[in-house]
């Protein structure tokens, strides 16, 4: 016996259902990839502002102490052009010496630091190769729910002939109405043959 109007409509009632479910998995599964992706990127973003801000301050003030140690530098030299005291001369080009080893060191530390900013934990491509990935690993549950939702249109869509149908003809074949009909059907086409 072919599918009911009730029947049907529960059914595709049931397949509405399973389409709003996609619908709302797919917004959730987004969402919650675009909180991370987006948290992703603000965290690249900002650890490098920091180092990169930091280097700069930590660089002008290198620049500013360079230019500190020149005039220094340059004020022994014209007090050992008049003294001849090579004593003060040594003594400040041994503070510049141990200024300048300082200022190496703090030189290395704003490279690691901005090393770490060149080459991150997570950068924004591999952020964003990284939603891309979930993106799509999410998509084959999106199709697994697709193909149910297909699955259960074509089970509804009954193309079949009716059994009903079948086992009247059926009958009219055992009970021999089928000849009365099939001359029926001759004796018409003759008909429209001889107008």
């Amino acid at each position: 016996m072919g599918r009911s109007v009730k029947s049907a409509k529960s059914s595709i009632k049931e397949t509405y259902q399973l389409m709003d479910s996609l619908q709302e998995t797919v917004r959730n599964d987004i969402k919650s990839n675009i909180s991370s992706f987006e948290e992703s990127l603000r965290t690249r973003l900002s650890e490098a502002e920091n180092a990169i801000i930091e280097s700069s301050r930590a660089r002008e003030a290198m620049v500013a102490g360079i230019i500190i140690m020149r005039k220094s530098i340059e004020k022994a030299q014209r007090k050992f052009s008049r003294n001849n005291n090579v004593e003060d001369l040594r003594n400040t080009l041994l503070d510049v010496a141990k200024d300048i080893s300082r200022l190496r060191l703090a030189n290395d530390k704003i490279s690691d630091s901005i090393s770490m900013v060149i080459h991150p934990n997570m950068s924004a491509v591999e952020a964003v190769e990284k939603f891309a990935f979930d993106i799509q690993r999410f998509a084959g549950s999106w199709e697994r729910i697709g193909r149910e939702i297909d699955q259960s249109i074509s089970e509804l869509c009954d193309d079949q002939e009716p059994s009903e149908l079948i086992d009247l003809e059926s009958f009219i074949s055992r009970q021999g109405y089928d000849k009365l009909i099939q001359n029926q059907d001759s004796s018409k086409s003759l008909g429209a043959e001889s107008e």
